[in-house]
């Protein structure tokens, strides 16, 4: 590595005086820290939200696709016509192509959802697994008056929810299901083609499909935040127009900070807007080539500049953290074809929520006030999640829906 790789690869640090430092950590220890999005599910990650201030995350018990395995593995939940884009999309970027190619050639035509409700059932065990050995000092959040209980009892507290939908395998009896197990957010879509819809990388102008606008629908009378990162940006729309409660775009940011990756996750200012418009919550990615242009790592002062950029543009009463913390095994950028050793980098210190007392330092440097600071570290999120809650309709006299012959809602298991 040569003197100007160095310097590129390493961020200037943060520095505060004493008194910014004295209130960053009074704001931190007096606001309700609630992350959104967040993929590490093993019990000693799980155990760095103390150390780090949070009291409450968003955390996934499942994804769209199996990317912590090997090559074979996911590519064979992978749709052909999802990966067919994804390989024009590398040529067009000139990165990855060949390996795309390779991958063209095992990927099913088409892929079910199978396998994807016993999946995250083994995860949901595990978590369920934490909560009860650890003497309450981990729960599992219902309502939003759990997250206000956690934090004056000094505990830990997970929102479930999932990165795409293929866990409830086209059942809305399924979904209904996992909600009684405290399921509270669901991002309907991840990179591939499904049931619901077009994900990010379509860009002919497609949006949900009537199954689609259903669940948004189905989730709104579930009191289920409806979470649209990974849509196509008509699907998107669609989800706005759809949905009668205000919704949630996790581990986003501004395309106007990083048009390159407005392809994938990051929305446009008319977006953003109308997501805020309808008392919806956008989450900041923190990972270094979502928050600014290029691979090399982001500082925390560029991180922050994202969340400036959005409470300027739509109000702190709308933005929240959506750091998408999870394990960086190879095998998560080998089946994208990134090269190694890590192509994924966050913040230094923020690597993972043991260190979330900087993204407060962070903001105290850049001027924020109190107010902001505690919407974005969480008042905002309790809000949407309260909103939602608020809206859920009482279980209906008459179920739904009704098979048309013996065994027919069952396939033929028990006689209904």
């Amino acid at each position: 590595m040569t003197a100007r790789d160095a310097r590129v690869s390493a961020p200037a640090p943060l520095v505060l005086n004493e008194a910014q430092e004295e209130r960053a950590r009074r704001l931190h220890k007096d606001s309700l820290v609630f992350v959104s999005h967040d993929h590490e599910i093993r019990a000693e990650d799980i155990a760095l939200m103390q150390p780090g201030g949070v009291t409450a995350k968003q955390l996934q018990i499942s994804l769209d696709g199996q990317i912590w395995a090997d090559s074979d593995t996911f590519v064979s939940s992978a749709p052909r016509v999802s990966l067919q884009r994804e390989y024009q999309r590398k040529v067009d970027e000139g990165s990855a192509a060949e390996h795309y190619a390779k991958l063209l050639d095992k990927a099913p035509m088409e892929a079910t959802s199978a396998g994807f409700l016993r999946r995250s059932l083994v995860a949901l065990d595990y978590v369920m697994w934490q909560v009860e050995r650890s003497n309450g000092q981990l729960r599992i959040a219902f309502e939003p008056a759990d997250i206000v209980k956690a934090k004056r009892d000094g505990a830990s507290i997970l929102v479930l929810g999932s990165e795409g939908a293929r866990l409830i395998e086209e059942r809305f009896e399924v979904l209904r299901v996992l909600v009684r197990f405290g399921l509270r957010h669901l991002a309907i879509s991840w990179a591939w083609d499904t049931p619901i819809g077009a994900p990010q990388s379509d860009r002919t102008g497609k949006g949900l499909t009537e199954y689609g606008k259903d669940l948004v629908r189905e989730l709104n009378r579930l009191g289920v935040i409806v979470d649209v990162a990974h849509l196509a940006r008509r699907s998107i729309w669609d989800v706005l127009e759809t949905s009668t409660v205000p919704i949630h775009m996790a581990h986003s940011g501004a395309e106007a900070l990083n048009p390159e990756q407005g392809k994938t996750v990051l929305l446009p200012d008319d977006m953003l807007k109308a997501i805020a418009a309808q008392g919806g919550v956008v989450g900041v990615h923190f990972m270094s080539h979502f928050v600014k242009p290029g691979r090399n790592q982001a500082s925390v002062a560029e991180l922050v500049r994202q969340l400036e950029y959005l409470t300027q543009l739509i109000g702190s009463e709308h933005v929240a953290c959506s750091p998408d913390y999870l394990k960086l095994d190879p095998r998560t950028w080998e089946n994208q074809g990134l090269a190694g050793p890590s192509p994924f980098s966050y913040p230094p210190g923020l690597a993972d929520m043991s260190g979330f007392l900087n993204v407060t330092r962070g903001m105290v440097a850049a001027g924020f006030g109190d107010k902001d600071i505690k919407n974005i570290l969480g008042a905002s999120l309790l809000k949407l999640f309260g909103d939602v809650r608020a809206k859920a309709a009482k279980t209906p006299e008459i179920y739904s829906p009704q098979p048309r012959r013996v065994g027919e809602a069952t396939e033929g298991t028990t006689p209904w």
